[in-house]
């Protein structure tokens, strides 16, 4: 029999507190020695330890580390302890009395992403001044070595004049805890404040279960199958109170996100996210993201929540990221900011959202495994993903902002909180899920503080990260299938009962909840760039539930689509407009990316007259064997469109330009000017169509690989370049656009000798690109060619109404490329274009979704291609001379000799199957050939 969704009544234990541990109150303490070298003078540890040994400055601590509630310490991030004891530095000081000792352990370095145990202190030396202890150690595992101990035991230390680290350096090194001494800080471990032998124990089986969790997570993490982690998450909707008694409709939300959420990733991340209305209609946005936020404390367990320190304000746009906040970004205008809310917290039954459609005992049993290991072996999580939620009432809460205008403090904003009318979703989820297939998934928070009712949805997925890689490629679909059929669901909390049933496609149909919708644009969004799987973004957004209710929303997504820059401080913008009209997707990409503004700027810039500023503009249209496969070349009506355009603002000298291919070599009619006209290039438009291979009647010297080489003179020549490419897969370069297109003007008209075979085809085209750099890039979209032979042909081809361009080619391709569903560095051309010119941020507007369908080109054929076929120039020359359609109405085949008849003849059946034929419609093995590549795409 299916599960019934179900309900579960707050615990009686629970309806006035939050979930506590039974280590809460319990403190912990041990003794630890550590000794070693400081060199005076020196700021390098390295050197310090090594001076240190050389003039014989031996430094000494003995310290006892006191940790007074051991629950909160190990719920609590910072994992702060106090500290005290002796320090002996000959120099300064002999047994001189620490102050103001302070220990964390296992805290992440903000700038590194490292855990690091970290020990500081004051001290009054001999002459009366005080200074300041500080070392850490460094918990990371260094790839090819196991370096636990070395790192367990090494502190690199520091020693400043002063109060803190801000004072100069007086001395630095490394000390050292000797392993000799290891009894003897076991057996100085002591428990205070237990009640009994079997409480004393259970503390310091947390404490060690603890202390190797994180341990293993660093240095086991390479021979592990699953993941661990864990997070705190707060989020608040309802109103504020300013100082003169208007009220302001508010939404908060802020999370600690331990080292691997959500993937696996090596990474971690604290926020801040904060919205309210301005009374003009719009918000007041503010937001920080970073690995650590000092000043953040979060704890659901006693219902307190503090925040201070910076935060930014958006002056535009809804968008900030983790890159932009450390390059500070100029929209982000930093502030201070002060946030304490006291709150209530009523926990619930954890949620296992892995498994949200068993037996309601067992949801039972595994709510209570997962409470008895986060209290017992805080180091141990239960296999899935278990989400504790708690609904949020307010005690107090006040929001404080200070804005900079400049360098100085402004007067600030003050908040606060309406209790009565305010109401909140907390959560506390721990993770051990497998690392392969990578999870994916889309959380909502949305709330109705009129109600008091919190709903939270999950659709859970798989990533599919290796479309290169068919065979794995599929594996990940399927499984990402399977994971969402069985761990979508949704949480409803309202009336003091928790209810949970699955969302779509998970359970019956009769059981499924509704998913919200979202009607328009994020509020505000925050990406987190730094993790090296995907972008991870949080965002405030407004929902619809399925009786038109609007309320605020948190929701948390995953991209592929990388916008922060590389090896770049430029910015620009990218737009990728989906739209049934092909002419109104261009114009929009257009305006959306200040295109006349830019070419305008390029005219004043050059000192031509408006009337002789000459524009070329580079399609993609070379490799058209027949006008009936769109997929093939770049629209013409689209390149008209684009002229009408330039035209309208007064610009007369516009070219058309191509250079001859390959397939010159095997067919007649395939000079430029005899294929655009075969195509429909209309020159009555308002261009020239310019043959860049009889154009390049000079040579100039391009770089070590193009040497002295033929280059068109109206290439050359141009104000202003545009590269109009065409949206396909490429069997050599995995995807064709903008940067390959720059190949395809290479004037020598027998490519694959020229270039496959001869000078290479890659550093061939950074060469002509830097020489001759473009002002603007456009992708054709509009019908594209996928699968392995995508660049050749597509009788089918995919709707996907797409039209995408900017100012920078790097920033073009990286978003086409990315909703082919690839990493954009998979392409030689594009790791080279960013080696050369850098990849510069991207402010993305429009559709940033992947194409489905789509298939990519196996990794197997582009290494076939590129190994074998360029591998020797007769035998790859006769594959595609022999192997290549085109429309034999038009286009007469050079070679009649007997063998290449027969060669033809012989690979007529695999052309039908690839190819459209002079006088036939799509074949049945074209139509079962897309549909495998559809199905296959998928």
């Amino acid at each position: 029999m299916a599960p019934q969704p179900e309900n579960h009544d707050l615990n009686s234990t629970q309806r006035s507190m939050g979930e506590t541990s039974h280590l809460d109150g319990l403190g912990f303490q041990f003794k630890e020695p550590m000794s070693g070298y400081l060199g005076i003078g020196q700021s390098d540890l390295g050197k310090g330890a090594e001076l240190g040994r050389d003039r014989n400055t031996p430094a000494r601590f003995d310290v006892q580390i006191q940790i007074k509630d051991l629950g909160r310490f190990i719920r609590i991030p910072e994992h702060a302890a106090e500290l005290t004891g002796t320090v002996t530095f000959s120099p300064l000081v002999e047994e001189g009395v620490i102050r103001e000792g302070l220990f964390n352990l296992f805290k992440v370095d903000p700038h590194s992403g490292i855990r690091q145990m970290i020990y500081a202190f004051c001290f009054t030396a001999k002459d009366g001044q005080t200074y300041y202890l500080c070392g850490h150690k460094d918990i990371f595992d260094d790839r090819g070595k196991f370096d636990l101990v070395e790192d367990m035991t090494r502190l690199f230390t520091t020693i400043y004049r002063g109060q803190d680290e801000t004072g100069p350096v007086y001395a630095a090194g490394e000390l050292y805890f000797k392993l000799r001494d290891g009894p003897a800080l076991v057996a100085s471990m002591e428990v205070i404040g237990a009640r009994s032998w079997h409480q004393g124990l259970a503390a310091r089986v947390a404490f060690a279960s603890f202390a190797f969790g994180a341990l293993r997570d660093e240095y086991l993490q390479d021979l592990r199958i699953f993941y661990d982690t864990q997070y705190e998450n707060l989020v608040l909707g309802g109103e504020l109170q300013r100082d003169d008694g208007s009220q302001a409709p508010f939404f908060f939300v802020s999370g600690i996100h331990d080292k691997g959420f959500p993937w696996g990733d090596s990474e971690v991340f604290w926020d801040v996210l904060f919205v309210v209305e301005d009374g003009k209609g719009g918000y007041e946005r503010y937001c920080i993201t970073d690995r650590v936020l000092d000043g953040l404390e979060l704890d659901i367990a006693t219902g307190q929540y503090r925040y201070r320190g910076p935060l930014f304000a958006l002056s535009e746009g809804y968008s900030g990221s983790f890159s932009q906040m450390r390059n500070k970004a100029p929209h982000l205008v930093e502030c201070q900011a002060e946030i304490k809310i006291d709150f209530q917290a009523r926990p619930y039954d954890a949620v296992a959202v892995s498994f949200p459609l068993v037996p309601r005992l067992i949801r039972k049993i595994s709510s209570a495994l997962a409470k008895t290991l986060r209290e017992a072996l805080p180091g141990e999580h239960p296999l899935g993903i278990f989400i504790t939620p708690h609904t949020v009432t307010i005690q107090s809460g006040s929001f404080r902002i200070i804005k900079k205008e400049g360098n100085v403090l402004a007067n600030g904003t003050e908040w606060s909180v309406d209790k009565s009318r305010t109401f909140g979703e907390a959560e506390r989820g721990t993770f051990r899920n497998i690392k392969w297939p990578t999870l994916l998934y889309n959380y909502l928070c949305a709330l109705t503080p009129q109600s008091q009712v919190a709903r939270v949805q999950i659709h859970s997925r798989s990533f599919r990260l290796s479309p290169e890689h068919w065979a794995q490629d599929r594996l990940e679909k399927y499984l990402g299938a399977v994971v969402s059929r069985t761990s979508s669901s949704e949480m409803l909390m309202a009336n003091g009962k928790l209810s949970v049933k699955p969302l779509p496609p998970a359970g019956l149909p009769s059981q499924r909840a509704v998913p919200l919708k979202k009607p328009g644009d994020p509020i505000l969004e925050v990406n987190n760039d730094h993790f090296p799987t995907a972008v991870f973004q949080r965002r405030i957004v407004e929902v619809l539930d399925s009786s038109g209710v609007r309320s605020l929303a948190l929701e948390e997504d995953m991209s592929m689509m990388r916008l922060e820059a590389v090896d770049s401080d430029r910015k620009v913008t990218v737009a990728s407009i989906r739209h049934e009209s092909k002419f109104l997707a261009l114009d929009q990409v257009l305006k959306e990316t200040g295109f006349d503004q830019i070419v305008e700027a390029k005219l004043s810039a050059s000192g031509q007259s408006r009337d002789r500023f000459s524009i070329a503009i580079k399609p993609n249209f070379m490799f058209a064997y027949d006008k009936r496969d769109q997929t093939t070349y770049t629209d013409p009506d689209l390149v008209g469109h684009l002229v009408k355009h330039l035209r309208a603002l007064g610009f007369e000298t516009i070219y058309v330009v191509e250079a001859q291919s390959t397939y010159g070599e095997f067919f007649n009619k395939r000079k430029v000017r005899e294929l655009a006209d075969y195509l429909g290039y209309d020159e009555s438009v308002g261009y020239k169509v310019i043959d860049m291979t009889e154009d390049a009647t000079e040579k100039q010297h391009l770089g070590p690989h193009l040497g002295m080489h033929p280059v068109s003179r109206v290439w050359r020549d141009a104000n202003f370049r545009i590269s109009f490419a065409k949206n396909k897969t490429h069997a050599y370069a995995y995807y064709t656009l903008t940067l390959k297109n720059i190949y395809g003007a290479l004037p020598l008209g027998n490519k694959f000798k020229e270039y496959h075979c001869g000078r290479g085809i890659y550093y061939t085209t950074m060469e002509y690109l830097a020489a001759f750099p473009v002002d603007f890039g456009l992708v054709d979209g509009y019908l594209s060619a996928d699968g392995p032979f995508g660049v050749f042909a597509d009788p089918l081809p995919n709707e996907t109404h797409t039209v995408i361009g900017g100012p920078d080619l790097v920033a073009v391709d990286w978003v086409a490329a990315s909703k082919m569903g690839v990493d954009p560095m998979v392409s030689q051309y594009m790791k080279l274009a960013v080696q050369a010119f850098g990849k510069p941020e991207i402010r993305l507007v429009g559709d940033a979704n992947p194409y489905r369908p789509w298939l990519n080109v196996p990794e197997a054929l582009a290494l076939f291609t590129a190994k074998g076929v360029d591998a020797e120039y007769h035998f790859g020359n006769l594959m595609y001379s022999a192997g290549a359609q085109m429309d034999e109405t038009h286009f007469q085949h050079r070679n009649n000799a007997l063998y290449m008849r027969l060669l033809r003849r012989l690979t007529v059946p695999v052309r039908r199957l690839f190819f459209l034929r002079t006088g036939e419609n799509p074949t049945l093995g074209n139509q079962l050939v897309s549909w495998l590549f559809y199905k296959m795409g998928f």
